[in-house]
């Protein structure tokens, strides 16, 4: 069956679609693909690919950003700070969620800081919907209804 950018087997009427296992997969190869972006091209190649999605960033204070408001965030939370490195440290599926823990190097006026992050990915099907960031692992495993991966 070929398919369509953009949209899921459920909207063509496929009978089983993808195994749970190849939607996983499927999940984590995205996200990989993001943070792959957001090394090669900085933020706004990471954001390209994401066009629609939901952004929680929880340094926003809970607020529900676009991807052009996450990259004004984004930038505007830079400051005068470079990103010079993104590492991304694992990959874990569960369900309709990835969480992506990673590390992000910036390097500003006389001083380079480093700090980690995690990110809970959600899809609906093959469609990535939201991503919202929590400062530690165990907020994001208690946010997808887990105690470990």
């Amino acid at each position: 069956m070929a398919r369509l950018a953009g949209t899921s087997f459920r909207q063509y009427g496929a009978r089983a679609g993808p195994s749970p296992k190849m939607s996983e997969e499927s999940n984590i190869r995205f996200v990989r693909s993001i943070w792959e972006a957001i090394r090669e091209g900085g933020i706004e190649a990471g954001l390209e690919k994401t066009p629609g999605v939901q952004w929680r960033p929880h340094a926003a204070g809970g607020q529900v950003l676009t991807s052009e408001e996450a990259l004004k965030f984004v930038n505007e939370f830079q400051g005068q700070r470079e990103l010079l490195e993104v590492v991304p440290y694992s990959y874990h599926a569960h369900g309709d969620y990835v969480l992506a823990s990673g590390s992000f190097r910036l390097r500003g006026p006389g001083r380079i800081s480093e700090f980690q992050i995690h990110w809970v990915y959600e899809f609906d099907g093959d469609r990535l919907e939201r991503a919202t960031s929590y400062a530690t692992r165990a907020e994001a495993l208690e946010a997808i209804g887990v105690d470990e991966l």
